[in-house]
Formats: C-alpha cells, structure tokens, sequence
C-alpha cells in the first residue's frame, strides 16, 4: 500500500505533541505513528482516515484553485457563506483527485474519513471480487463515503473508473474533525451542524429509493424521527441529536442493503 502522509490537521491527540499543524515536513515520530495507526496498533480516527486516503497522488492545486472547484457545490457554499474562514479549514482539509480509465479509486474492507464529491466523469460501484458486477453508477453530483465517516465501517464496495471514458475528477474532504475532542475541533457548531445535516439529508434521500421500489416492505415504512431545529439557534443538544439520527439512518440503510440489496441509484453506502 501507497501512503500519502499529510500534515498533521492537529486534532489528533497522539500526534499533537510532536508535530504543529502548521509545520509542512512532518516529525520522524509523526511518521511512525502515522504507520502504527495504518497496521491498527493504536487506535486514532483521525490519523487512521489521514492514511486511507486513496493511493493514487492528488492533483497539485492551491487553496484558492480548490475553493473554485467547489464553489457549484451547496455544500461549501453553504459552509463558506456562514463563515469564510471555516471553508477555509475544509479546504485545507480536502485533495481533488484524477481518476483514470479502469483505475479503482476505493478499495472494499479501507476505513476512512474522508467524504468523496464526483466533479466529472463516471465511476462504477463494484462487488471487490468481481468488478464485471456492477451495484451502481455515479455521475457528477453523487456523494459518497458518508456512511464510512459517520459509523467508522469498513469499506463495502470498490468504487471503480469505467474503462473506455475519459478520466473521473473527485474532490474530496477529510471530515475526521467530527469525531475529535472540543478542545482539539478546529470547525465550529454552525459548521458541524451544516455537515451533520447535509449526512442526514444524503441518508434520508437513499432511504427514500428503498421507499419507492419497495413501497409495502415493512422494513421501509418505519417512520423518520424528525429533528426540530431549536428557534434560539444552532446547539449542542441538536448536534449531538443531528449525530444520534445519521448513525440511525447510516444502520438502517446497511440493514436494507443487506435485507433488500443495493438499489442501483443508491451507491454512496460506503
């Protein structure tokens, strides 16, 4: 396996002590548990999703080139219209990738943190042991890799580049930061509620695929719980329900790919 070895973000707290978020070469002690973490010696969210990224190496872009590749993206745009600084943090968070024809982008059975958003292109949900089996498809606009940020699972699929059509553009975002200390969090409230709430919409969304091909199943006409949100603004307390309902609606939708399998417009499972 390729390592590609980022900078610290600096929420982690194994590699806090020896290395600053600012410092652009890491430390020898950096690196060895950066590679303790990859062999599952320690446990570290946020080192381990820094090693998973995918191995094929990241377009040399600078910050501000990556802001205008994300600027058509609600998402961001929602993120840096609340606060420009916190897209900033994203962005110094995130790598666009190139994939090429045949190319498999995500390997099934990799752990990781990072959410995936295809810019351009096609690329193919694959059963790892046969690529000729084809889950789904996912076109510019898809997101995927939410279900891995929100639970910590496994990888299911290999998300593959169809052989005989131009390279696949993807931008991708290291989203560890949600599962880090407070006092180690470089996004805000406002921020990681606009992140937990664009999950649970995605969620909720491939849910409702499942509702319309299989409309009288029991197992699709168990009712959301619906989160208001509080009218004195943004809290704690809907963060941490915003979190409870995406790992909710992350187990329910893995229990209906198991039960019912994949529908093939739902490919952000993993």
């Amino acid at each position: 396996m390729v390592f590609s070895l980022p900078v610290c973000p600096g929420y982690c707290n194994s590699c806090l002590p020896v290395v600053s978020p600012r410092c652009p070469v890491p430390t020898l002690n950096t690196l060895k548990h950066w590679l303790s973490a990859a062999r599952g010696m320690i446990i570290c969210p946020a080192t381990r999703g820094a090693l998973l990224m995918p191995t094929n190496p990241a377009l040399q872009l600078t910050a501000e080139e990556l802001e205008k590749k994300v600027a058509s993206l609600h998402f961001f745009k929602e993120v840096g219209r609340h606060d420009p600084q916190q897209l900033q943090i994203l962005i110094q968070q995130s790598h666009l990738y190139s994939v090429a024809p045949g190319e498999t982008f995500l390997k099934a059975g990799e752990q990781g943190s990072w959410m995936y958003f295809l810019m351009r292109g096609k690329l193919l949900v694959c059963d790892p042991l046969d690529h000729s089996k084809v889950i789904g498809v996912l076109i510019p606009g898809d997101v995927f890799g939410e279900i891995a940020v929100i639970t910590g699972h496994e990888r299911t699929q290999d998300i593959v580049a169809p052989g005989l059509i131009r390279e696949a553009v993807v931008f991708a975002t290291d989203f560890a930061c949600l599962h880090a200390k407070p006092e180690h969090n470089p996004l805000t409230l406002p921020t990681q509620l606009i992140v937990y709430r664009q999950i649970v919409h995605i969620l909720r969304w491939r849910i409702e695929l499942y509702r319309s091909r299989f409309p009288d199943h029991p197992m699709v006409r168990v009712p959301f719980n619906l989160i208001h949100r509080s009218p004195a603004g943004d809290s704690e307390a809907e963060l941490q329900e915003q979190r409870d309902y995406a790992l909710f609606l992350a187990d329910r939708l893995q229990q209906l790919n198991t039960k019912l399998g994949p529908i093939n417009n739902d490919v952000g499972m993993s």
